[in-house]
């Protein structure tokens, strides 16, 4: 056996990438995390270079690594560095600092670089002030971030669609980029970290053999929240709409009706301000409304009303919804006809599709709805209202007005963009494809290499860590999201080992019981102990080449197989791991790499 070929480049400004292979005496990389539920840092990368020709020398205008195109030496903070082996990349980053040294009095050079990966580049990343204002799903989100801050599609390839709600978030000037992406990622929950090509990658915590296709709505109007009978409930943002507020005005509220979108309905009955039912919303806010600035605007409309049967004799319930500009021009109103068939027992649907194109720009809305008489015991609710852009007016719920309820096949996320029922909502429906499962490789021991352990061709591995300790117990789960708090415990699991708690504080998830799924399934997964492997080291150069290769593509969060037998007595030990972390060490006569590893005994799909 022999070690695999090796190639190391370096690149800076305009240059390409050069070949400084032939001068490599020793390669370290560290990349991943220890424990399964840490935030991933950035990959760590180490090349010491033979250096007695000054090839490495900044001052050195003769040398390969001087770009005379541009008048400057690639060796210095800033560039960027490759690593491959056998043709694999194994490490891609971006040098911070480069040291030299010569012993034997002068006459043996060594250059050393140090290097980041792509989390190095997101972690530099600050916000200008802004916020994001619609419910995304939290892949949708990373990718949202990341374009708005300039990194190329290419950077964010590896970012996968999420089946947890966020909703609206702004940030200050000078925000920590990075910081916010992992909040974001630990929402799903997911990690968030480098591959070894410099791309980023998003992945939650289930290996499933799916990949998902998401689509995200968003309904623009608040729900009314819960609060007391016959009390108006505007929700006084801002001072641009009617009686310096926005949000719903006029309409008092019912505490005994539970509204089909969660919270209590808005009412209209007799108040102080109207001799006639009414209720109206109006709100302006271009960022949520029109945050592309668009002049042709298509956008749809829905409502379900229901009231007293006295209403009918006095005329109906009528109403219209106004497209305005930032000033509270109207740009565009469509009317309801008046209709009788609203009472007490049946909801009544009014609802429209239209387009705006014209001289203004679209940046809010105002709906009324109102009826006369004066008669304090005829009312009607609003059951719900809805306003979303586009062209359709699908239903946002199932046929029987109830939220819609997740199959084996699709997974259906409704969140607030806010408090629940006080703010606008989005329903994220991510649709799962069975893909090929990915191929997953034992490594065993000598002991273990039987039929059932890969019919003796199980990757060899030299050292095996074997834990069963506390570091992973947990037996009592927080989870605060938005909206909710959740928390998950087993009580004889505590009187055995005490008290263990994990708490996210910091869910960014709106959903009113995604909170609970995930304590719920981090519970299961962690409250027990593990008797587990918890790090491998491979030696690569004793594999064949087949070997090497597979050994050298594994990534972070790939899954892995390991079977061992201590001291060749008793039942082999089998089990399945995602691989945490990383350690590579070369030099000119060995390789060899470490696996950090979590077991994935007890993970449950969130």
């Amino acid at each position: 056996m022999a070690l695999p070929t090796y190639l190391v480049e370096l690149q800076f400004g305009a240059s390409g990438y050069v070949d400084v292979s032939a001068y490599v005496q020793s390669v370290t990389i560290g990349r991943g995390i220890s424990r399964a539920l840490d935030d991933f840092s950035a990959g760590t990368l180490s090349v010491s270079f033979v250096n007695n020709a000054r090839i490495f020398d900044p001052l050195n205008t003769s040398s390969i690594l001087y770009y005379s195109v541009g008048g400057y030496t690639m060796v210095q903070p800033g560039g960027r560095i490759r690593v491959s082996a056998n043709s694999i990349r194994t490490f891609t980053g971006y040098i911070q600092s480069w040291s030299f040294s010569f012993d034997e009095a002068g006459l043996d050079g060594k250059a050393t670089v140090s290097a980041l990966d792509q989390m190095f580049q997101v972690s530099n990343a600050t916000f200008t002030a802004g916020s994001e204002p619609i419910v995304q799903d939290t892949g949708s989100r990373i990718k949202q971030v990341m374009n708005y801050e300039d990194f190329d599609a290419a950077e964010y390839a590896g970012v996968t669609f999420g089946k947890a709600v966020v909703g609206a978030d702004s940030h200050a000037e000078g925000d920590n980029v990075l910081s916010y992406l992992q909040n974001v990622a630990r929402s799903e929950p997911g990690d968030f970290f480098s591959n070894a090509s410099a791309v980023m990658v998003f992945k939650d915590r289930t290996f499933e053999n799916y990949s998902w296709t998401n689509t995200v709505r968003n309904n623009l109007i608040a729900y009314p929240g819960t609060a007391t009978a016959n009390i108006p409930t505007w929700d006084g943002l801002d001072s641009s709409g009617p009686n310096g507020v926005d949000g719903w005005n006029y309409g008092g509220r019912s505490s005994a009706v539970t509204s089909l979108y969660g919270g209590t309905p808005n009412w209209a009955s007799v108040n102080e301000n109207f001799s006639r039912y009414e209720m109206w919303y109006f709100e302006i806010n271009p960022l949520k409304y029109n945050p592309d600035g668009l002049t042709t605007y298509p956008y749809y409309f829905s409502a379900l009303l229901k009231g007293s049967a006295l209403l009918s004799a006095q005329g109906g319930v009528y109403g219209y919804v106004e497209l305005v500009d930032q000033f509270d021009t109207v740009l565009q109103t469509n009317y309801f006809a008046a209709t009788t068939a609203i009472n007490a027992g049946t909801r009544k649907e009014f609802t429209f599709t239209d387009t705006y194109s014209g001289a203004g720009t679209p940046a809010g809305v105002s709906v009324r709805f109102y009826a006369g008489g004066t008669g304090g015991i005829n009312f009607f609710y609003g059951e719900g209202f809805h306003f979303e852009r586009g062209t359709t007016v699908p239903n946002y719920f199932d046929g029987n007005y109830n939220p819609y309820t997740s199959t084996a096949g699709t997974v259906y996320k409704n969140g607030w963009s806010g408090l629940s029922y006080k703010s606008y909502s989005g329903l994220v429906t991510a649709v799962r494809t069975a893909i090929a499962a990915p191929t997953i490789y034992t490594f065993a021991d000598n002991n273990s290499q039987g039929t059932a352990y890969g019919n003796g061709t199980g990757i060899p591995f030299t050292d095996l860590n074997v834990v069963y300790g506390g570091d992973q117990l947990y037996n009592s789960i927080k989870v605060v999201g938005v909206n909710a708090t959740a928390t998950a415990s087993d009580t004889a699991l505590i009187d055995l080992y005490g008290l263990r708690s994990y708490a996210q504080t910091d869910n960014l998830t709106t959903s009113k019981n995604y909170t609970t799924t995930i304590a719920n399934n981090y519970l299961s997964a962690y409250k027990l102990p593990e008797y587990r492997a918890q790090a491998i080291t491979v030696s690569i150069e004793s594999l064949s080449t087949a070997n090497q290769d597979r050994v050298l593509a594994i990534e972070l969060r790939d899954v892995v197989r390991v079977c061992f037998q201590p001291s060749a007595t008793g039942s082999v030990v089998d089990k399945y791991y995602e691989v945490l972390g990383l350690d590579s060490n070369t030099d000119a006569e060995r390789h060899a790499i470490t696996f950090r590893l979590s077991s994935l005994e007890n993970i449950a799909s969130f």
